[in-house]
This record gives C-alpha cells, structure tokens and sequence, in this order.
C-alpha cells in the first residue's frame, strides 16, 4: 500500500480525527485540528505528494498559529520568526505570510511506513503549542 492509505489507516487506528481529499496532481490532503488549549486550536495539513515510488515527499503545516494584527509590526515579526527558527523550531521553519498570517511547516520524505510521519506531526504539535505564546507575547 501507498503512503496516503497507510498514513488513512495509521490515523483511523489511533481514533485521530481528519478531513481527506485528493488534490492537484493526485496529491492527497489530510486536514485536522491539534487542540493547544481548552479553547484554542490549530489546523494541521498534511500533504502526501502522488508517488509511483516506494517513498513520497510530505509536507506538514500548522496554520493559525498567530495572526500579525498591526502590519506596522512586521519588521518586529521577521526578527522573532527567525529568532525562533535558530532556537526553538528544530527541522520545522515559521513564515510569515502576506496577509500576516504566521505558519510552521516541515517538509520531509517517508517510505510506506506511516510511523515516521505520524511520530514528525507529533513533535512539530508540541513545538506550536511552545512557541504561541511566545508569538502572542511579542507580537500582540
């Protein structure tokens, strides 16, 4: 079996909740919710690159980590972001996006066995749920 179905069953066996659709190219998206607080949460995209290979290049994003409300911060926000990025972010980067949305993301590449990338969205979890505060903190 592919990555895509293994990583499906991988998620359904631990009872992990997720939207799925095949994308552009064949692509395929999980989209899910990683709850930081009682009253926050994160979306998490997964996106499994279409392969014929036995591996398939993977990319992770968590958005909604901190919306930029004063554009005016935004030299402010590019200091912190790759402050962060040197210090707390490990194989995971932060970016800021144009309309100030700020998102971490990870590419990697996985053979069939979905352990590795279930293992990487785990600890890319716990690196959002550090570095919010710290964002909000900052930036307001």
């Amino acid at each position: 079996m592919s990555l895509h179905e293994n990583f499906k069953a991988h998620l359904d066996g631990k009872k992990v909740p997720y939207d799925y659709q095949e994308i552009q190219g064949g692509n395929h998206l999980f989209r899910m919710r990683y709850r930081i607080t009682d009253d926050r949460s994160v979306v998490v995209e997964v996106i499994i690159q279409h392969s014929d290979d036995d591996y398939a290049d993977v990319q992770m994003i968590y958005r909604q980590l901190h919306l930029l409300q004063d554009r005016n911060k935004e030299a402010d926000a590019l200091r912190l972001i790759n402050e962060l990025n040197e210090s707390k972010t490990g194989y995971y980067y932060l970016f800021l996006a144009g309309d100030g949305e700020i998102f971490l993301r990870s590419l990697m590449r996985s053979g069939s066995d979905p352990e590795p990338l279930y293992q990487t969205i785990v600890i890319g979890s716990a690196i959002a749920k550090n570095i919010i505060p710290e964002l909000a903190e900052k930036l307001g």
